[in-house]
């Protein structure tokens, strides 16, 4: 698909569609593919969107830089120009959309804290929230092309898991494992930086016992971008890894002896 503005994914749009549902499955799955959370707007005052011309009334563009107001505000008028009845809710400083059925029967969706899946090819979370099941949407699915007789690239991190349970590796050598299995499930190259950061975490909190002493975490100075990193302690060391914006990888760049101080 070539897009270049909100009208080209309903020009696009398969036109034997269905259902609602598979409508906006359809949207949501084209949609999140080509936008990138902004990291930037963590670090300024919430509110301010609304006086800066990047956020207010932002239209498509390819890529999609995109807060999760802005991504539903466009999810939204693609909704509604397929005819399908939709409206945004607000829980705090976040947000998301709730779309309908033919039966109106309305279906949760929060596409920003999805786009890390859909840009790995990965079993979505948060489309229909508890309203629709996973069955349907794996068949859904495959009829949209967004997946294949393989599946999806999560349904096997389950083998990878098995292996590294089963190995006799160190802490440190499961994680640095794990860091670089990710790559072998899909392409990496595809997602937004914010997105990737994302995936890591939840590649590896997934394969690696939750027991395990480590921290995901970012650091920013004025002008430059922001760093990502992974700290484990283990075997009487902490060592840092950062990610390598280029290679999107995980690379070991502090390494120091830790001694656990006495608990309070």
């Amino acid at each position: 698909m070539k897009i270049n503005k909100l009208d080209d994914f309903i020009t696009q749009m398969p036109k034997d569609l269905p259902n609602n549902i598979a409508k906006a499955r359809f949207l949501y799955l084209a949609l999140g593919e080509r936008s990138y959370y902004d990291r930037e707007y963590e670090y300024m005052m919430f509110g301010e969107e609304d006086n800066m011309s990047i956020y207010s009334h932002k239209p498509y563009s390819n890529p999609n830089i995109i807060i999760c107001t802005t991504l539903n505000k466009q999810y939204l008028e693609l909704l509604k120009k397929a005819g399908i009845e939709a409206e945004i809710m607000q829980d705090g400083k976040h947000s998301y959309l709730i779309f309908r059925d033919e039966e109106n029967i309305g279906h949760i969706t929060d596409l920003t804290q999805d786009l890390k899946n859909i840009q790995f090819k990965c079993s979505t979370s948060y489309f229909g929230i508890g309203s629709i099941p996973i069955r349907a949407l794996r068949e859904l699915d495959t009829q949209l092309g967004y997946i294949d007789e393989k599946g999806y690239s999560n349904d096997y991190w389950r083998l990878f898991k098995d292996r590294l349970d089963k190995s006799n590796l160190t802490q440190r050598q499961k994680l640095e494992v794990t860091l670089d299995a990710l790559k072998e499930f899909g392409d990496l190259s595809k997602l937004g930086i914010s997105e990737l950061v994302s995936l890591y975490e939840k590649f590896v909190l997934y394969c690696i016992d939750e027991k395990q002493d480590r921290t995901f975490y970012s650091t920013k100075k004025s002008r430059q971008p922001e760093e990502y990193y992974i700290r484990l302690i283990a075997d009487g060391k902490k060592i840092e890894y950062r990610l390598d914006p280029k290679t999107r990888s995980y690379q070991p760049v502090r390494e120091i002896e830790y001694k656990e101080g006495p608990s309070i």
